[in-house]
C-alpha cells in the first residue's frame, strides 16, 4: 500500500520535526519545547525497541541484519562506506514505522501538537511536512568527537567498544562512518530551503538556537 504524500501531509500537519546530526542538540531542543508548550514528544531512540520488534526480513532487511554479525568486532569494524550505507537503510526503514506511529499519535492527540526528535531525509520531509515545521540541527566534527560517547544513551555502546580487542580503532571507525559523505549531506540541507543551525564549537549556549526554533515554529506568542 502506498499512501499519497498529500494525504500524509494533511494528517501530519500538527507535527513539528527536529532532525539532523548526532550532537546537534535535537534531544535538548525537542524536550525543552515539549515541556514548555505541552507537546507530545516522539523520540526515535526511545522507540527503537518497539520498532525493532516489528521487523521482518522481507520488509526491513537492514534492520534484520544485525543478528548476522558474528562478533562486535565485525559489527563495529566494517568499512565506513559499508557501515554508513547500512545505517542509512536502517533509518529509512525506521522512517516508515515512525510515520505510521505519528499517524496514530495524531489521530489520538486531541488537538495537541507533536514534536519529533529523529533522523529524516530532506526528500522525505519535503513530501510529508512544510518548511515552517522542520528544523535541521547540525554539528561539527569537533563537537561529535567530544560529545558523542559522553551521553547516557551511548553508555552501553561505549562499554561494548571498550571491551573489543582494539577499542581505539573501533571508536575511530565509528567516527569515520558518521563523517562519511557528511559534507554532501550538509549541502543538500543548506539547499533544501529548510531551516538549519549548526553547532560548530563546544560550550555554546543552546538556548539562543532553541528560541529561534520557537519563533520558526510559531510557538512563541
Amino acid at each position: 500500500m502506498n499512501i499519497a504524500d498529500n494525504i500524509l501531509k494533511h494528517h501530519l500537519q500538527n507535527v513539528y520535526v527536529i532532525t539532523g546530526h548526532a550532537c546537534g542538540g535535537k534531544t535538548m531542543a525537542s524536550r525543552y519545547l515539549a515541556d514548555k508548550y505541552d507537546l507530545i514528544l516522539l523520540d526515535w531512540d526511545e522507540q527503537f525497541a518497539m520498532y525493532q520488534a516489528l521487523v521482518e526480513p522481507l520488509y526491513q532487511p537492514a534492520m534484520s541484519k544485525r543478528p548476522e554479525f558474528t562478533s562486535w568486532e565485525e559489527y563495529f569494524m566494517r568499512p565506513p562506506a559499508e557501515y554508513s550505507k547500512w545505517l542509512d537503510k536502517t533509518f529509512r526503514e525506521q522512517t516508515e514505522m515512525v510515520i505510521a506511529h505519528l499517524l496514530k499519535l495524531s489521530g489520538n492527540a486531541g488537538g495537541k501538537k507533536i514534536i519529533v526528535d529523529g533522523f529524516f531525509t530532506v526528500e522525505t520531509l519535503k513530501k510529508i511536512s512544510n518548511y515552517n515545521k522542520v528544523v535541521f540541527l547540525l554539528s561539527s566534527e569537533e563537537v561529535v568527537r567530544s560529545d558523542y560517547f559522553n551521553r547516557d544513551c551511548k553508555r552501553d555502546m561505549y562499554e561494548c567498544i571498550k571491551g573489543l580487542r582494539d577499542p581505539e580503532a573501533a571508536f575511530e571507525n565509528v567516527f569515520q562512518t558518521m563523517f562519511y559523505k557528511v559534507e554532501e549531506g550538509e549541502q543538500e540541507i543548506r539547499e533544501s530551503g529548510f531551516k538549519w543551525f549548526k553547532r560548530e564549537t563546544l560550550g555554546t549556549d543552546p538556548m539562543d538556537t532553541i528560541r529561534q526554533i520557537e519563533t520558526h515554529f510559531g510557538l512563541r506568542k
